[in-house]
This record gives structure tokens, C-alpha cells and sequence, in this order.
């Protein structure tokens, strides 16, 4: 054997040796853990391409998978609740325009390492805005994204606006691979960046993910946000009874158990095995009118249905009480959060007045709420039900999947209904989403030109007070207009096994799983 051979040979067995090292202290650092973290949803999965959908449950499974150019911090006390993500930092240049850095160290889980870009951020917006899209109001105010370099995007908008840059840690806008895409392959969306990947999806029985092997942050420390994943897979199993998703918890089918039915929290507490856990929430429950279908077009009528709400039994019933009261339609935790104008609370007397004004002294109105068969609707609907009878208006219940209820009322289809809205970081995707001429989301079907002035105000004025204000007034008129009755606030309430670590929970409940684990 020759020396040069010799030499050759001699730095391969150090090569091998330092990434023997190097995987033996990335093993070691990895704590002790049961193979399989298993997620018992109260909802199925739906949809998990990226920019067809707008569902919490999808999103919360692609989270796993996917990331974004900010992401948003579990911190209400933080300076800012905005962190980089894929992107390092950003500026605005001016009023309309946005530089923006990307991490050079990125690549798709595509089994090529194929490294994310510029390209890819462009082709992501530009999909998102484009023909066929259910996401393009997450990017309201976008004109154009531009290539600088491999690393750097310019971004432009309409004009300025106090949130657009927060629209980049939306789920749906999660950086994709333009490759992929134009690669031909099925469902090109299923490509992330993320420290996981589809593996299996059988709808109504279980999602499952798999821990990538060469994920690009492999070597990033425990606590950074885009950190490796522990659990070696994570499953999301649909349990849509919710003392089933308490009996899988208990049996150890599962080890989380997603909105347990509170009548059934004091056996998982006595249970030495399970934690439960709650904490304020932010996901505001909300009853609703079509203001686009008679009789519900009359202003006075809303507000006599709302002063006939007991919202004090529809807590009980709904949440045994673990929740928070509110009369605005904002968010709690939100920027300019405002709960101190009058409102419409629980009077009879002033509701049959109401009445009278709207032109119903009588009642004799009869009507039909829509609502869905998952939760604790069915319990809501029937308090209202009871109380609207006492000011003469008979409601028929109908009862739907929430599918179906969402296609119902984006079609107009509905008079009254019930149905929920989570937002915790950006007031634009309550206001814009939910109360503005032409959204999608605005299943009220309400239309107003000053509420979509204030609206616009809120979003674009620079002045700090003169936005708040907007904001507080904007507040009061959608109050007093009523196109939707505020309920609650639900606590987040969740029970899971008690060996459960490195969670990262959300006050509405988009948690980030992708750290999570049982420890043994």
C-alpha cells in the first residue's frame, strides 16, 4: 500500500469518525421518546393544499410540514409578536415597497435537497393571488413580487398598509417549490420545508407524518423555532364524538385529546395519567344574521334579537362557564381590542321594544338557524331557540356538517347561524374577512360603505391615535349595526398524557405540534 493510498484511507476513517461522533451526540441530544405522537382532532381534515383552503384543522397539520417568512410568536408580553421565519429581515423602502432577505440555507424535502429561493417566495405570492386561489384576501393591497437576488425579493403594494407584512405568517402563504409544481408530479403542494412530511392521509381515519431524516435545520439548537421535530412521526386522528376522543385519551389510543367535553373534565382530571390543561383563549363563538335576506336587512330586528341572547346560558351550556363574555366582534389580544360601548346586553323589556320599532310589536316571525353538528352548537341553538320565542319569533334548528354549512353560507343560503372566527394577530382578518363588501368570509353578506371606510383607515393610517380611534369607532358601528351577535370567548381548554413535552399551544387553538413528544 502506497503512502498517498495510506493517507487517503487514514482521512476517511476520520471523516467517518466525526460524523459517527456527530450522529452519536445529535442522538443523545434527542430525549427519550415514544415513536408516535398521536393527535385525537375534534374536526376532520378537509383540504391540505396550501391555497385551497382557510381551515384551523388543516393548517394546524401543515404547520408540520410547511413554514413561513414570519412567524408568529406565542408571546402576548413580546415587543413584537412577529419573528424571521424563512426570511432573516425586512424593510420598507417606502411606502409601497418592501425589501426582503431570505436564509440561504433552506431546501425543500423533495429527496434532492432542492434549495429554496427567490423563485420559490415569487412563485408562492404570485399563486396565491392568482386565477382559481381561495387565499388571495391574506394578501390584500399585493401587486407584484420581484426577484433582487437568490436570496432577496422586493414586494409591492397598493399603498401602505400597518399589517400587510403580517400576512406572510398565514399558514396558506407558506413558502412552495416551484420546481415541484412545474416538475408535473401529483399534488406538488404536499413539498415543504418543514421539519416533517405527508406520509399518509385516509380521510375521516388518520393523517400521518414523518420526521425528514436530511432536514435542513438538523443542526439547529433545541428552542429555535425551526428546531428538528422529536416524535419520529406525529398522526392526526379524527374523533368527532367527543367522549369518544376522552375514552381514546384515557386508553392510550391517543395522547391528545382536542376540546374535551367539559361535563367529562372532572374524571380526566382524576385520571393520574392525563393533564388537563386551560388557559384564556382567543376564539370568539358568535350568532349571526344574512343582512342581505328579509326580515334579517332590518337594523332594529338585529338588535332586538340580540337583547333576547342569554349569553349568560349559552356560556354554561356551551362551556360550562370556561369562557369570557365580550360585546365587541373583535378577537381578544388583538390590537386595538374595545369592549366598553352599551351593546345589546340580555333585556327582554327592551328587546320587545325593539320589536316594536322594527315593526314587529307582535312578533309572528319565523325563521331557520343553521348551524353545525360538531361542537357544542346543538346545545347553543336550543337556548337561543327558547329565548327568540319569547319575543314571538319560532325558529327551525338546522343542523349541518361544517362543510356543508360553510358552502351554505357563502352562497346566502342561510338566515341565521352560528359559527366561530379565531384570529390572534392581524385585526385586518376580522374587519376585511368578516365585515367587508365582497369577502368571501363575510358570511353575514353585510354591506356598508363607512364600516369598509373605516376598515381601509385602520389598515393604512399611519398615525398610531387617529388608527386607534378609527378602530374604536369602527367597533362601535358594527356593534350597533349587528350583523352578528358576540357570544363568547372560549377558554382553551385540552387534556392530554401527562408525559407530553415540548408543546407549543395557541390561545384559539392552532397549536404548533412539530416539537412535540411523549417523554419516557
Amino acid at each position: 500500500m502506497n503512502k498517498r493510498v495510506l493517507a487517503m484511507l487514514l482521512c476517511l476513517v476520520m471523516v467517518l469518525s466525526v460524523m459517527s461522533i456527530g450522529a452519536t451526540a445529535y442522538a443523545e441530544d434527542v430525549p427519550a421518546h415514544k415513536d408516535t405522537l398521536i393527535i385525537g382532532t375534534a374536526a376532520d381534515i378537509n383540504n391540505l393544499n396550501l391555497q385551497q383552503q382557510q381551515d384551523a384543522t388543516n393548517n394546524i397539520i401543515l404547520k408540520n410540514t410547511h413554514q413561513t417568512l414570519l412567524f408568529f410568536n406565542n408571546d402576548p408580553n413580546a415587543a413584537t409578536r412577529f419573528d424571521p421565519g424563512l426570511a432573516t429581515d425586512w424593510e420598507f423602502t417606502d411606502d409601497t415597497h418592501i425589501i426582503m432577505h431570505l436564509r440561504d440555507d433552506v431546501y425543500f424535502n423533495d429527496g434532492e435537497k432542492t434549495p429554496m429561493t427567490a423563485d420559490d417566495v415569487k412563485f408562492t405570492l404570485d399563486m396565491a393571488v392568482g386565477e382559481g386561489s381561495k387565499v388571495a384576501g391574506n394578501l390584500a393591497g399585493f401587486v407584484s413580487c420581484s426577484v433582487v437576488d437568490e436570496h432577496t425579493v422586493e414586494i409591492e403594494i397598493e399603498t401602505y398598509n400597518n399589517e400587510f407584512i403580517y400576512s406572510l405568517a398565514s399558514v396558506p402563504l407558506s413558502v412552495q417549490s416551484k420546481k415541484a409544481w412545474e416538475s408535473g408530479m401529483d399534488e406538488p403542494w404536499f413539498i415543504g420545508t418543514g421539519p416533517y412530511k405527508f406520509v399518509k392521509w385516509e380521510e375521516g381515519v388518520v393523517c400521518r407524518l414523518e420526521k425528514v431524516a436530511d432536514y435542513w435545520g438538523n443542526n439547529l439548537p433545541a428552542g429555535d423555532i425551526f428546531a428538528p421535530g422529536v416524535s419520529d412521526a406525529i398522526e392526526f386522528r379524527p374523533y368527532l364524538e367527543a367522549s369518544s376522543r376522552v375514552i381514546a385519551l384515557q386508553n392510550g389510543e391517543i395522547d391528545v385529546c382536542i376540546d374535551p367535553p367539559m361535563n367529562e373534565l372532572q374524571y380526566l382530571e382524576e385520571d393520574k395519567n392525563v393533564t388537563v390543561y386551560e388557559q384564556t383563549g382567543t376564539r370568539l363563538f358568535y350568532f349571526a344574521f344574512n343582512t342581505q335576506k328579509a326580515p334579517w336587512d332590518n337594523e332594529k330586528l338585529r338588535q332586538a334579537v340580540a337583547c333576547a341572547i342569554n349569553r349568560d346560558d349559552v356560556l354554561t351550556v356551551a362551556v360550562d362557564g370556561k369562557g369570557t363574555l365580550q360585546k365587541t366582534i373583535l378577537n381578544r389580544g388583538l390590537w386595538g381590542f374595545y369592549d366598553d360601548m352599551e351593546g345589546f346586553n340580555y333585556d327582554l323589556d327592551r328587546a320587545k321594544a325593539l320589536m316594536a320599532e322594527a315593526g314587529y310589536p307582535d312578533g309572528g316571525i319565523s325563521t331557520t338557524l343553521t348551524y353545525s353538528t360538531s361542537g357544542a352548537y346543538a346545545n347553543i341553538a336550543t337556548v337561543i331557540q327558547d329565548n327568540l320565542s319569547k319575543i314571538g319569533i319560532t325558529v327551525t334548528l338546522n343542523p349541518m356538517e361544517d362543510a356543508t354549512l360553510k358552502e351554505t353560507c357563502v352562497n346566502g343560503d342561510q338566515e341565521l347561524y352560528l359559527w366561530r372566527w379565531n384570529e390572534d394577530s392581524k385585526v385586518d382578518f376580522v374587519y376585511r374577512d368578516l365585515y367587508y363588501t365582497g369577502s368571501t368570509s363575510n358570511y353575514h353578506h353585510y354591506s356598508d360603505p363607512h364600516a369598509d371606510e373605516l376598515i381601509d383607515k385602520v389598515a393604512t393610517e399611519k398615525d398610531q391615535d387617529a388608527r386607534m380611534a378609527a378602530g374604536i369607532e369602527l367597533q362601535e358601528y358594527l356593534v350597533n349595526a349587528c350583523p352578528q351577535v358576540p357570544l363568547y370567548i372560549a377558554n382553551l381548554v385540552i387534556a392530554f398524557n401527562k408525559d407530553l413535552q415540548g408543546q407549543y399551544f395557541y390561545g384559539g387553538g392552532n397549536h404548533n405540534w412539530s416539537h412535540a413528544y411523549i417523554a419516557k
